[in-house]
């Protein structure tokens, strides 16, 4: 089998080549409380380690967690303390842990979360010197040079970058066997997809054709289809701008010509070079979620977790990633006796695995990151590097107790167990690797495919300012004004709520403008075209 390569060479200031990936789990819990916490009675001096995470505790994480302690007992000597939230109480609560000063030795963060502003707030240690150190042999082989340089915030690395490829791809996940009851081939396109939604209203009323989650909406479904080579924009939008822009770049790639957003006026893009000079073009999936909000739960934006929907009979498909394919499976067939599931990857190139088809800015968007306020910053690197010594140790952590939970299969697969139900653990949080992560040899043979291709650096291109991370600290407060605004807007667009989309973006631009957007449009502007000047790509 085909796995991940690190042999890309950076450029003087930094050259990308990790992963992004955006995985969601979401559990119900109170506002604010943990959901649920676990750790160990302290004794002989050993020392306690807590870490925030979110999702659901797996039902045996104290048995990995006593395995753990008592293979590392007379070396590491430490115990786990760890609190489990939603994924929306976590943010929430991470942030005002944070600014009250309180301590914690390691949180969960991300791009998509507050990572860059987490950093360049200081909230974050810097952890440049455990890397590339012969004294954490882990981290070391885990983590080459050129991944540290995909994820590095303003020179440095901030957060432990966690990643299993480096794209997840996104999936609407199916019910083959209510395709095949309709007496329908294999689902190859759109049209295909309308045609299956469309029979589900005939003849399942009493489903919902497409489930979505209310702040993900159709995500990526009727994305461009052709590449980003000089220019960034949404869905691959530069993070941490409170809203999306649409960066272009001049054909040879060292000049920033201009950015702009949702509702911009006209003559922000008249100076522009295809496609940045036809909005219509690059918002044209907004036109597609509005035809296709027929086929949507009617309390969409309320939505949190419409994979429940999807595997307890209620909807015929709901929009997700590659990686989570098995435990959706499982899930499934768990509660609909007879049902069988299959998936249709929304790129025709992703669908035909054809090479270069992906584009990745390579920055995993899954991170451990370790507060000021940690008094054990040693000991957690080292407890982190002690999973990535070794296929074993990490083994561990993301799958369980060999010859409980799971079994090894070669070429890196593996089988999971009866017992395997009792340790879903959301790997993302702590231990995913392109080097150590496995891939489940039970996968259905369409998802297996997939996974392999996902796992190939040749089936991947570099996205413009790949090794750019925008620094929010100049306009902090501007984000602060306009991101409330723009995210209730887009939420209602991206679920295909607004038919007069154009008319709102327009009339939100104006209000946003006078909310400092053109601010964050210059700094913006002006950090990009700064790293491109020291050699950045």
């Amino acid at each position: 089998m085909d796995t991940m390569a690190f042999s890309f060479k950076h450029a003087s200031c930094r050259f990308c080549v990790a992963a992004a990936l955006a995985v969601s789990i979401s559990a119900c819990s109170s506002p604010f409380s943990p959901k649920q916490t676990d750790g160990a009675n302290i004794s002989g001096g050993a020392t306690e380690l807590s870490l925030m995470f979110f999702g659901d505790k797996p039902e045996d994480w104290d048995l990995v967690v006593d395995a753990f302690v008592h293979q590392t007992d007379s070396s590491l000597h430490v115990r786990l303390r760890t609190e489990w939230d939603s994924v929306e109480d976590y943010a929430k609560k991470l942030m005002l842990k944070l600014a009250a000063g309180e301590e914690m030795d390691a949180v969960f963060d991300a791009s998509w979360m507050s990572l860059e502003k987490n950093a360049a707030q200081g909230y974050y240690r810097n952890l440049d010197s455990y890397f590339g150190n012969d004294a954490y042999p882990g981290l070391k082989a885990a983590f080459p040079e050129a991944f540290l340089d995909a994820n590095r915030i303003n020179g440095h690395i901030y957060a432990i970058p966690l990643t299993q490829s480096y794209h997840d791809i996104e999936i609407l996940y199916i019910r083959k066997d209510l395709r095949e009851e309709f007496g329908m081939s294999p689902i190859a396109s759109y049209d295909d997809l309308r045609r299956y939604f469309q029979l589900v209203q005939e003849k399942k009323p009493e489903m919902i054709p497409l489930a979505l989650k209310g702040d993900r909406g159709f995500f990526r479904m009727f994305d461009r289809s052709g590449k980003m080579l000089h220019y960034r924009a949404a869905p691959d939008a530069i993070a941490g701008t409170g809203i999306d822009f649409a960066l272009a770049l001049s054909e040879d790639g060292k000049q920033v010509l201009g950015a702009t957003t949702y509702g911009d006026p006209a003559s922000y893009y008249e100076s522009l070079p295809a496609p940045m000079n036809n909005p219509d073009d690059l918002y044209a999936s907004l036109d597609s979620y509005v035809k296709w909000n027929a086929y949507v739960q009617r309390d969409v934006l309320n939505e949190r977790n419409a994979a429940v929907l999807f595997e307890s009979g209620k909807s015929a498909a709901y929009e997700g990633t590659l990686s989570g394919w098995n435990a959706v499976r499982q899930d499934l067939k768990q509660s609909i006796p007879g049902a069988e599931l299959e998936g249709f990857a929304y790129k025709t190139c992703q669908r035909e695995m054809q090479a270069g088809c992906i584009g990745t800015d390579y920055r995993a968007w899954n991170n451990l990151a370790i507060p000021v306020t940690s008094k054990h910053t040693e000991l957690v690197m080292r407890f982190v590097d002690w999973i990535f010594q070794s296929q074993e140790h990490h083994d561990l952590f993301e799958l369980g107790i060999e010859g409980v939970h799971w079994k090894s299969e070669p070429d890196r697969l593996f089988k999971r167990l009866p017992a395997s139900s009792r340790y879903v653990f959301p790997a993302f949080l702590l231990t995913w690797n392109p080097t150590l992560s496995r891939i489940d040899a039970d996968s259905d043979p369409e998802a297996l495919k997939l996974l392999q291709y996902a796992s190939k650096a040749s089936s991947y291109y570099q996205l413009p300012l790949a090794g750019f991370a925008f620094n929010p600290l100049p306009v902090k407060s501007e984000i602060a004004r306009i991101q409330p605004v723009a995210t209730q807007m887009l939420q209602v667009f991206k679920s295909g709520l607004d038919p007069a989309w154009r008319a709102t973006a327009a009339q939100t631009n104006q209000r946003l403008r006078e909310m400092g957007l053109d601010r964050i449009r210059e700094e913006l502007i002006r950090q990009a075209q700064s790293y491109l000047d020291d050699g950045g790509v």
